[in-house]
């Protein structure tokens, strides 16, 4: 007689269905691990947007001006230029064959030990869509304002060389970098769940005007909702300012050919590119 310790397993279907049981568990956990250290984003802050604009060169011309006037362009086609914000920057693409209005396409966020493969997958298990492929695939929310994730410490590409110095005059202004970028909602509770999963809970809500902050190291990300009749996008990008004094860079900025427009906040500088694209200037922070 076989002892009974050492009888056969009489259910070898279960033992198998334990086995597999346990194997998906461990999988998942693996998973839900992985999506937990990637998720929320250990950035380091937002550092760029790129613009759609009929005409990208003479855009980046009237951004160096503003902001540094060695430009920077992309070494192969198509023309793409970019204009460095202090240690933020602009990229300018789009031509007048794209048939479309002038916006501000995405936005980008560094990302600490940035790994693609493993946001791509973190990003799926989140449910969070993606436009394009591989490591250049951006987030997009459910507005479809897309959003770049990059690795530390960022900066202009390889693929981007000097293109040319359009002034020996100083920038009108000198930028630290962006202070917030401000973007335009169709259901702002909507958005704030869809960002939460990016940057983790909201450090502030205001009523009058109604917004939700989320922060990103030294830099902000802002929800409004869209106003009526107006299309969803980033509404505006703010950048810091090194000595800023609002009555001498609204000169130099009409000169430029700059429009001013109005801001209920009067420590900041609003103004309207030649495309309409609103820009806000600021001096830094003090906790910054």
């Amino acid at each position: 007689m076989i002892p009974p310790s050492s009888q056969p397993d009489p259910s070898p279907t279960r033992r198998h269905f334990l086995q597999l049981a346990g194997a998906s568990s461990a999988a998942l956990l693996a998973r839900g691990t992985a999506l937990a250290a990637t998720l929320p984003l250990r950035t380091s802050g937002l550092e760029h947007i790129g613009m759609t604009v009929p005409d990208p060169e003479a855009s980046a011309k009237f951004y160096g001006r503003i902001f540094d006037p060695q430009l920077f362009q992309e070494r192969d086609p198509p023309p793409r230029f970019y204009v460095r914000t202090g240690i933020s920057y602009i990229a300018f693409g789009g031509g007048a064959a794209t048939n479309m209005p002038p916006h501000i396409d995405h936005f980008c966020a560094l990302v600490e030990d940035y790994q693609p493969q493993e946001m791509r997958k973190a990003l799926d298990e989140a449910g969070i869509p993606v436009t394009g492929r591989g490591a250049l695939g951006m987030a997009a929310d459910p507005d479809a304002i897309r959003l770049q994730l990059l690795g530390v410490p960022g900066g202009l590409a390889r693929t981007i060389i000097p293109s040319s110095r359009i002034s020996q005059d100083d920038p009108a202004v000198q930028a630290i970098g962006f202070d917030h970028i401000m973007l335009a909602v169709s259901d702002l509770e909507k958005s704030a769940a869809y960002y939460r999963k990016f940057f983790g809970m909201e450090v502030l809500k205001t009523r009058k005007p109604q917004r939700v902050w989320f922060a990103a190291a030294q830099t902000r990300l802002g929800l409004e909702t869209v106003a009526p009749g107006k299309m969803p996008g980033v509404h505006h990008v703010c950048f810091r300012v090194s000595g800023f004094d609002r009555r001498a860079a609204t000169e130099k900025l009409k000169k430029l050919g700059a429009e001013p427009a109005p801001s209920s906040d009067e420590n900041l500088l609003r103004f309207a590119d030649p495309n309409g694209l609103l820009m806000e200037f600021t001096a830094p922070r003090t906790n910054a």
